[in-house]
């Protein structure tokens, strides 16, 4: 007889008066038990007598008691044919010759947290079952894992940056189950898609469902404390992403640079829980720092809470083998100035493995040949799946193991030098500080790329710093290191970029926009300046020479595939436009050999210099444009008495008259939409303007040579500087030829 049921002693009890003797053996027919009461999981098994493998296992496992009654539960439940097929398949004659750790593993994977009916497994819903059918349908089949029983015993690990030993605790692990409604969801062909993964296993879920390598034979059979499903295997436990690296010495290069990013943190709730009972306070997750999925986690997310994304969510790992990376080494990264893998940058080598992981779940064949997995970077993995040798389901997701890499689109992009080159990394980490790494190398944008060396960043006094918790860009200052801002990177690389042009000229001259505003390259045959450095010319002391020589960095004999980069020359870097402008320098200007001396003079004697920095009628815009007379053109119209508000001899005859007049040299952002300066070809239009004191101002571009006109009178910009607009932060000026 069965072992009685605590509802089956119940009754006995309720009607003792009446048939003690029949309590011991059985209810009278009259009183037998409803027909809903099964019995325990156990009982279930042991009554059907062809489980009699499994049922050892599970008491030798130490689960018997859960099986009884003491927990509901799930069973996937092999019949001792499938148990007999495992333990031949293992090398063992006997159950008993089983590792204890390794038979709590494997039946551990078997007996499902919770009673889980078949629609449950089919289509599990982590928002419960209060919702509606159009709720119910919604990535139906997605939330296909479920907590198991099975879990490595604690481990001993020593953590590599502090030398302490820390203990890591392994999560339950979650089990896999492959319903009809999943693949349906998926648009995927369950057969060959499931056995990618399972080639000793057969599909047999249409209607139901697959749980990992095993199909079930029966299903939802009724226990007093769940339900037991019938598979035809034994399920194997699935082990981690990280375990199945470790385990596979073809990937130990990938895997020891994942590794060698290994972070130990702390676990409050997990140390609170279980510490105590594993003679320790503290207990750890081995996880692999903020950059690169936790690979060697069983969960998704350790929060016990977290049930959607446990449910849902998985990585997939595409692995370059041993022979693959050491390709690569040799036709990029040595290539660089790198003289091994283990002389790469870290972050460039961050990069580098984020390339080869897909964050949003498992990635099964036929999702790769139809290009619908991308890394993060928003690249296709391309490769042939049926030619990959190794691969495994994990309980995190799935291993791919790759032959073959071709070079990643990121590190293929026109900020492809930033990874490759060793000179040239602190640059790396101003477009990772900037949030600019994708953004440069997307390929919906063509771009030129001025890729700064180390040494010319460190003419600012930036250098770069390695800590025990990573390396960082630092500036000298004042007041001791500290930590470059995110704000100074970002205006670093974008003075360093520009779109809207295919490659810088060898001959002639051009000008480029750079990513900040108002910042310009002037390139002058086959020389290039900043703006800013060219600005310096009008200094009358200044002898340096603002143009150097630059040169195409390629890839390989290759541009790179979005764009073109270069390397200028010399220790300084560019720099975008700070400090004085425009209304400074017109304002302070005393010196006869400025070339914007006379048209100075005038606004002083007009009184139109309210302070250092502003100037009347000017103060309240934030970008101007002036048209300013040279001196030789100003001082024969004073001369011939054609300003307004002067005399022949200079002295001014009426402020107000002249104030107006030299206002009409300037158009300001705030009765026009600036969004250039002049420059022949520039994206200020051939238009009317209007200018600062009212008047219209026509503005005429012929695409080699510029013009303006006021009241009729017509100016030409004189070509001495080429056409390059002296610009500042708060305005910009060419020169004419005349007055107005």
């Amino acid at each position: 007889m069965k072992n009685m049921t605590f509802t089956t002693v119940l009754l006995c009890m309720l009607f003792m008066p009446f048939f003690i003797s029949s309590c011991t053996d059985k209810i009278d027919e009259h009183y037998e038990e409803p027909e809903w009461l099964k019995g325990s999981a156990w009982e279930v098994l042991e009554d059907r007598g062809n489980y009699s493998l499994f049922l050892q296992a599970v008491e030798l496992a130490g689960f018997k008691p859960i099986m009884e009654g003491k927990s509901i539960l799930t069973v996937m439940a092999p019949d001792d044919t499938a148990f007999s097929v495992y333990l031949e398949k293992h090398g063992y004659s006997d159950i008993s010759e089983i590792n204890l750790d390794e038979l709590k593993k494997v039946i551990g994977f078997h007996l499902l947290y919770y009673s889980y009916n078949k629609n449950k497994l089919v289509n599990f819903r982590p928002e419960g079952d209060l919702i509606t059918d159009e709720e119910m349908n919604k990535n139906a089949g997605l939330y296909y894992k479920f907590r198991t029983r099975s879990s490595n015993v604690p481990t001993i690990e020593v953590e590599a940056s502090t030398g302490k030993r820390r203990m890591v605790y392994h999560l339950d692990r979650f089990i896999p189950v492959f319903s009809y409604r999943f693949w349906d969801t998926k648009k995927l062909d369950a057969a060959s898609n499931y056995s990618y993964f399972y080639p000793n296993s057969i599909w047999k879920g249409a209607g139901g469902f697959n749980v990992s390598n095993a199909a079930v034979n029966e299903y939802e059979i009724l226990a007093d404390n769940g339900y037991i499903y019938t598979v035809d295997q034994v399920i194997e436990p699935l082990e981690t992403i990280y375990t199945q690296l470790e385990s596979n010495e073809n990937y130990s290069i990938f895997f020891d640079l994942y590794n060698d990013n290994t972070t130990y943190t702390y676990d409050a709730t997990l140390s609170k829980d279980f510490g105590a009972a594993l003679g320790t306070d503290s207990l750890f997750i081995h996880t692999h720092g903020t950059s690169l999925p936790a690979i060697a986690v069983e969960w998704y997310s350790t929060k016990y809470s977290d049930v959607a994304n446990n449910a849902s969510k998985a990585y997939s790992v595409f692995a370059p083998s041993d022979v693959a990376m050491n390709n690569f080494f040799d036709n990029y990264w040595e290539k660089g100035g790198y003289e091994s893998l283990d002389d790469v940058d870290d972050l460039a080598m961050k990069y580098m493995l984020n390339q080869f992981i897909y964050k949003d779940g498992i990635a099964f064949p036929d999702e790769i040949t139809s290009g619908k997995v991308k890394n993060m970077y928003d690249m296709v993995f391309n490769f042939d799946p049926s030619k990959v040798k190794d691969k495994s389901m994990c309980v995190n997701g799935v291993f791919y193991g790759l032959s073959t890499i071709d070079t990643p689109i990121l590190f293929a992009s026109a900020v492809g030098p930033a990874f490759r080159n060793k000179d040239c990394n602190y640059y790396l980490y101003m477009l990772d500080g900037a949030g600019l790494v994708t953004a440069y190398s997307s390929q919906d944008t063509k771009y030129v790329l001025l890729v700064p060396t180390n040494e010319q960043i460190e003419s600012e006094d930036i250098y770069l710093r390695t800590y025990a918790d990573g390396s960082k860009l630092q500036q000298e200052t004042e007041d001791g290191l500290v930590d470059v801002s995110s704000s100074i990177m970002r205006t670093i690389v974008n003075i360093h970029t520009a779109t809207g042009v295919d490659e810088l000229k060898a001959t002639g001259t051009q000008v480029l926009t750079t990513q900040t505003g108002f910042n310009y390259w002037y390139v002058k045959d086959g020389k290039i300046a900043s703006s800013a450095a060219y600005n310096q010319i009008l200094e009358p002391d200044n002898n340096a020479e603002p143009f150097v020589e630059f040169t195409e960095v390629k890839n390989g004999n290759d541009s790179w595939n979005n764009g073109k980069t270069y390397m200028y020359d010399g220790t300084a870097l560019f720099k975008a436009q700070e400090g004085d402008g425009l209304q400074h320098k017109l304002s302070v200007c005393n010196d006869v050999r400025y070339v914007y001396y006379q048209f100075a003079q005038l606004l002083q004697k007009a009184g139109m210099v309210m302070s250092s920095n502003y100037i009347f009628g000017l103060a309240g815009a934030s970008h101007v444009i002036g048209f300013i007379p040279t001196n030789e053109a100003i001082s024969t119209a004073i001369a011939a008495g054609q300003i307004p508000g002067m005399d022949v001899t200079g002295a001014v005859t009426s402020s107000s008259k002249l104030r107006q007049y030299l206002l009409s040299y300037f158009i300001r952002d705030m009765e026009n939409a600036l969004i250039s300066y002049p420059y022949p070809g520039s994206a200020m239009k051939n238009s009317t303007y209007v200018t600062a004191s009212g008047k219209s101002l026509v503005y005429t571009d012929t695409g080699s040579s510029l013009s303006i006109m006021v009241d009729g009178k017509v100016a030409n910009v004189i070509s001495d500087y080429n056409f390059f607009p002296f610009a500042f932060d708060d305005g910009c000026f060419q020169l004419i030829d005349t007055v107005l």
